[in-house]
């Protein structure tokens, strides 16, 4: 990784293949070249010591032009991305577990302690600390002025967003089982907070009391894991969600009892994304859909990227998926034809992040790529 992370900028190998075929291999008479604008060494030690166990299950968030995230398991700093010089520093007393919030100007950070701390994106000033019953590893949500959050227990929090005030607690009841790391977040609706459990089911409650207005369960499997996975939206009065057992499905939410509109059964599932009419997802095989959540679900284009997906960022004209070892490819939003792909050498940590015209990830050993998104012409 160091020899790649020496220079500021390097052209790497742009690839595209037919939209007709989800399996052909990359054909080298289509390749092109994109910029890379960089690769940063966030954490000069992990670098030199190439732990095996190097994960950073939180990731980091780009807030006001500035990266703030974990840079170790002692430190979250505030870096511009405009200087790629750390700015401010907060000394932590456990590791970052929840992908940090970004609200406004400020950002909200979850530990492994169960400690929540919202903090200004520039200046690195700590405007409230909150103490949970565990920690949280979901993205958290703002719905007007209520943070909502959800710990590894099942027990969804609902914070004014302010003070950091507990406004009420929902206990969802604590896993029967192992869960996988990073549920979908929770989704605000018609005054409810709707969130999922580890054993598939879907919680509503109120979102001004906490009290549980409903409680459904909409497929049942034989797969060990059952978690709710990546981006649960919203639309037309349909609650469109996937889960890592491979379950696609839009839920009624209209009427006085739940039922599912429509299903699709996958391959497992890891992460999906809604963006522009249609809802992605992707898969342990490495296979990324393309779904349409108003027309029955009905799959718009299969792709196979050639790792399994962990994470799914969705730009105006292209999918970009992070895959296991840290494949990086990019998918055409419309298509499904594969533009570029690129291998970082080390795993993705946390979800890839659009940034004016680049796009950024982070490794687990603490190293920043970022690539410009409109392609330069050799």
């Amino acid at each position: 990784m160091l020899a790649r992370c020496i220079a500021t900028a390097w052209l790497a190998t742009l690839v595209a293949v037919g939209a007709d075929s989800a399996a052909a291999s990359p054909r080298s008479d289509t390749q092109g070249r994109p910029f890379q604008l960089g690769c940063w060494e966030l954490n000069k030690r992990l670098e030199r010591e190439k732990p095996l166990a190097a994960l950073d299950p939180a990731g980091f968030v780009i807030n006001s032009g500035v990266l703030v995230g974990g840079f170790d398991d002692r430190w979250v700093g505030g870096m511009p991305l405009a200087t790629k010089r750390v700015q401010w520093w907060i000394e932590a007393q456990s590791t970052l577990t929840a992908p940090p919030g970004s609200f406004g100007g400020s950002v909200v950070l979850g530990f492994r302690d169960g400690k929540l701390m919202r903090v200004d994106a520039v200046s690195g000033k700590k405007l409230w600390t909150a103490d949970l019953d565990s920690f949280t590893e979901r993205p958290f949500i703002l719905n007007g002025t209520t943070l909502y959050a959800v710990t590894a227990a099942q027990v969804l929090y609902a914070l004014d967003f302010q003070t950091g005030k507990t406004l009420w607690v929902f206990d969802g009841g604590f896993p029967e089982g192992l869960s996988i790391r990073t549920g979908a977040k929770p989704v605000a609706y018609d005054n409810k907070v709707i969130f999922g459990t580890a054993a598939g089911e879907l919680i509503a409650v109120a979102a001004d009391s906490g009290k549980l207005v409903w409680r459904y369960n909409p497929s049942y499997t034989d797969a060990r894991f059952h978690d709710y996975v990546g981006e649960m939206v919203v639309r037309g009065g349909k609650l469109i969600v996937a889960r890592y057992d491979g379950l696609v499905a839009a839920i009624d939410l209209t009427g006085s009892m739940r039922n599912v509109i429509w299903q699709e059964k996958l391959p497992g599932l890891t992460t999906s994304a809604f963006r522009g009419d249609r809802y992605y997802v992707g898969a342990l095989n490495g296979d990324v859909y393309a779904l349409d959540p108003d027309s029955a679900g009905r799959r718009l284009w299969r792709h196979v990227t050639g790792a399994a997906v962990t994470n799914l960022a969705v730009g105006e004209t292209d999918v970009f998926a992070a895959g296991v070892g840290g494949r990086i490819t990019a998918l055409d939003a419309t298509t499904g034809n594969i533009r570029w792909y690129d291998r970082l050498g080390s795993a993705v940590a946390g979800a890839p992040m659009i940034y004016e015209d680049a796009l950024y990830f982070t490794t687990g050993m603490k190293a920043l790529y970022a690539y410009r998104l409109k392609s330069v012409k050799n």
